[in-house]
């Protein structure tokens, strides 16, 4: 049985080079590392941000989650641990998983839609770091999420998306922070 997997859940817009340096970087560590085309087509530039996520809204949409809770259990065959990273949408999409009890962690990233899924209880390690949205209140999500079973929450004074070298809110700063506490959740998991 293999040791540890990682399935890296995408941005809005796709498999581009910021999930191909996740991938690089979780392989270096040790993972097995899986990323699926969950838009199913190729990536977005940044300059279609709006269109990427219009795409993913009206053709693929976060029930995409029961595809990826389908592919914890077959990876669980595999693997001693399965884990999910996700970005933006694909940060929701993880977090809709965390009721799966083959899933060993998960790792959201500026997941900006879970606020629409705080009914769910979370059954493995959870760690959420939330950017700065003007969209909603994050104090007030975090402060739910915070009294969820297995969930750290993390704040970071950087915009959707600070971690992505390619995204107009990069955050070289917050970005070492974020990946640090990925690291070391993974670590402790």
């Amino acid at each position: 049985m293999h040791k540890q997997a990682i399935i890296l859940l995408h941005e809005i817009y796709g498999v581009n080079e910021f999930m191909q340096y996740q991938r690089r970087k979780f392989t270096a560590a040790g993972f097995d590392v899986f990323c699926p085309n969950l838009i199913r087509r190729p990536s977005f530039s940044y300059e279609e941000s709006q269109q990427a996520y219009n795409y993913f809204m009206e053709h693929i949409g976060f029930d995409v989650y029961k595809q990826v809770d389908a592919s914890i259990k077959q990876l669980k065959e595999r693997y001693r641990k399965v884990f999910l990273v996700g970005f933006s949408i694909g940060a929701t999409v993880a977090f809709r998983c965390c009721e799966n009890t083959a899933c060993d962690g998960i790792a959201a990233c500026y997941g900006s839609r879970i606020r629409d899924y705080l009914s769910l209880n979370p059954v493995c390690p959870t760690l959420l770091l939330f950017s700065q949205e003007a969209s909603f209140d994050v104090g007030q999500v975090s402060a739910l999420l915070k009294k969820k079973p297995c969930t750290n929450v993390l704040k970071f004074s950087a915009g959707h998306g600070f971690m992505d070298k390619g995204s107009k809110n990069y955050d070289k700063t917050a970005a070492k922070s974020a990946e640090d506490a990925i690291c070391g959740f993974f670590q402790n998991s």
